[in-house]
């Protein structure tokens, strides 16, 4: 499923940008979810409260408020990954866009010429790092690095930090861990505790209240997660 974000503060264009989604995903036959926002403010309060993690973005650029290259900005740090697209009636923009990471800047006035094309790209780029090997991207200390998921042994929070504990180092992000694990990778991880989200691939055995870890690093299981993490643990071995 590929959650898409669409952002402007006309209401018009905001309805005409989902329209222009929808048709080249419904071209493509690519499951999506896309969440409409007016402001910059209610993209970024949907990822810090709901933990929205948008694959792709389509950004206007002068909106009240935060504009669209700032916003895009933020979105190069929180989602690193996400594919961001400039949907904009100002050409003036053009050398201020390249500020931020994205994929393709579009003028409003030729969407109907080259929306397209941006959206292919941003969903083959998709495609390509899902044919890789799967993980995600930290950032760390100012710089974005890929963590292959079968290095991942587990992430642990202390406050709203997420340290990324690896086979042969760790990393930290400043993201909470809930938010910096993709949506696609979810399912590959088991939330056993308040702090704590394992790699089902890297426990080794169920003792009492605590995983085993290939590594041999024990990770607790608390009361509240206890049924849950158990449910997980069985189907997942027991399937194999």
């Amino acid at each position: 499923m590929i959650l898409i974000a669409i952002c402007d503060d006309n209401p018009l264009h905001l309805e005409h940008a989902e329209k222009l989604t929808r048709e080249v995903l419904a071209r493509e036959k690519t499951a999506f979810h896309i969440r409409l926002f007016s402001d910059a403010g209610q993209l970024l309060n949907a990822m810090d409260e709901e933990e929205f993690q948008p694959d792709i973005a389509v950004l206007d650029i002068e909106m009240d408020g935060e504009d669209g290259i700032s916003l895009a900005k933020d979105l190069n740090a929180l989602v690193p990954g996400c594919r961001i697209i400039f949907l904009t009636g100002y050409i003036d923009y053009a050398p201020d866009a390249y500020t931020a990471e994205h994929i393709w800047f579009v003028l409003k006035s030729r969407a109907s010429e080259h929306f397209a094309l941006a959206m292919q790209k941003a969903l083959s780029s998709l495609k390509e790092q899902s044919a890789a090997s799967p993980g995600f991207l930290v950032r760390e200390d100012g710089r974005t690095v890929f963590v292959p998921l079968d290095e991942i042994l587990y992430l642990s929070r202390i406050s709203r930090k997420a340290f990324i504990h690896c086979l042969n180092r760790d990393y930290t992000d400043s993201r909470r861990p809930a938010l910096l694990i993709p949506e696609q990778l979810k399912a590959h991880f088991l939330q056993c505790h308040q702090g704590y989200w394992v790699n089902l691939s890297k426990i080794r055995e169920l003792d009492g209240h605590e995983f085993v870890l290939t590594d041999g690093t024990r990770i607790p299981i608390s009361r509240g997660f206890r049924d849950k993490a158990r449910e997980a643990f069985f189907d997942t071995f027991l399937s194999i």
